[in-house]
């Protein structure tokens, strides 16, 4: 399949979404969900997400480790390839800090300032001496640079939330809503009452069991 998306999308890319006829052909926006991406991926994958952009091919990715995508594709170079194709990284929390260092490898370093608090009390047995004892009190400022994310923070996360980097590598946090039922009177109490809803709506005549009875004064011999 995703060997006959490449030969879509090399096509579009060259030719645009008319194919060299005559008027105008409004191109298309074909969205690609990937679930369980490493199950998925080989090779004909990379120059998919080569010409995906230019198609108008937007591929979404799913996995839960990419040492998964690395395994499956067997090359660390070519992993390498897929993940610097994506232009948006969407990251909840993970189990794998080589996955976390994914997002954090490629942030940049910030200045912080910590302040450092020092005592100290110091006596004297000198019985000239009029003080008995010195005591001094100081605050450090020490600045340092660190990073701006670190990997444990990734695999801290709360259900919910997220850190993406998008629009050319801007950091978010995102924090997600939780669907409830409890608060929403719209929502169906099973996955039965939707299809219900969806046969009653969308069915038709040419989804309907035929009528079997044979009408009054007719019989098939």
């Amino acid at each position: 399949m995703f060997v006959d998306l490449t030969s879509v999308a090399g096509s579009l890319y060259k030719f645009g979404a008319g194919r060299g006829l005559p008027g105008e052909v409004t191109p298309r926006r074909i969205a690609i969900h990937a679930d369980e991406f490493n199950e998925l991926i080989g090779d004909e994958f990379i120059p998919l997400l080569n010409k995906a952009g230019g198609a108008g091919f937007q591929v979404t990715a799913y996995t839960q480790t990419w040492s998964d995508v690395e395994a499956r594709i067997g090359s660390p170079a070519k992993a390498g390839q897929i993940a610097g194709n994506f232009n948006t990284l969407i990251m909840l929390r993970v189990k794998e800090v080589a996955t976390a260092e994914l997002l954090t490898s490629q942030l940049p370093e910030v200045h912080v300032v910590s302040t450092v608090v020092s005592s100290s009390v110091s006596d004297t047995n000198d019985p000239v001496d009029f003080a008995d004892f010195a005591s001094r009190n100081e605050d450090r400022i020490a600045p340092e640079t660190v990073r701006m994310l670190e990997p444990t923070d990734l695999v801290q996360l709360p259900k919910g939330e997220a850190f993406a980097l998008i629009h050319g590598g801007q950091l978010h946090k995102i924090r997600m809503p939780l669907p409830s039922a409890s608060s929403d009177p719209l929502m169906p109490t099973s996955l039965a009452e939707i299809g219900e809803t969806l046969r009653a709506r969308l069915d038709g005549p040419w989804n309907q069991p035929e009528d079997s009875s044979e009408p009054e004064g007719r019989r098939v011999v």
